[in-house]
């Protein structure tokens, strides 16, 4: 999907289940990043995990990526008409090195995302997660 039109800065486009958002590498993203979940179609219960999921990506690409002020951080997101979700956070930075240690926000994927990865994609390192659909409680 094309960027739809620039805000402070920032371009975003939408549809009911998709945003997608280039941001400058600086911690005011971080916060912008935050703002594009509460856009998407989820639970309250499970707005919390993504939110910090999204802080943490971001954040490290912003302090880790070796960006410069003229690169940009993408954040893309989808939600499934089933509400399945997938989120990934791309930068033209190096990525991290195969044996990165285990940092704070590896853990914290680890234990909140269904499943997530790391690698090299049309030149940007890419962090990526997935949740499930959340199950539906049933009652008696």
């Amino acid at each position: 999907m094309p960027p739809g039109p620039a805000v402070g800065g920032v371009y975003a486009g939408t549809s009911d289940h998709e945003n997608n958002q280039l941001l400058p590498p600086d911690a005011a993203s971080v916060v912008l990043a935050r703002r594009a979940v509460d856009a998407l179609p989820l639970p309250r219960t499970r707005a919390g995990a993504v939110k910090l999921i999204v802080s943490e990506l971001v954040t490290n690409s912003i302090e880790h990526g070796q960006l410069s002020s003229g690169d940009r951080i993408e954040v893309r997101a989808r939600v499934s008409p089933q509400g399945a979700l997938r989120i990934e956070v791309r930068d033209p930075g190096p990525g991290p090195p195969p044996d990165a240690p285990g940092g704070m926000g590896w853990r914290i994927l680890e234990r909140l995302a269904d499943r997530w990865g790391v690698d090299q994609h049309g030149g940007q390192a890419r962090v990526w997660f997935e949740l499930d659909a959340a199950t539906p409680v049933q009652r008696p």
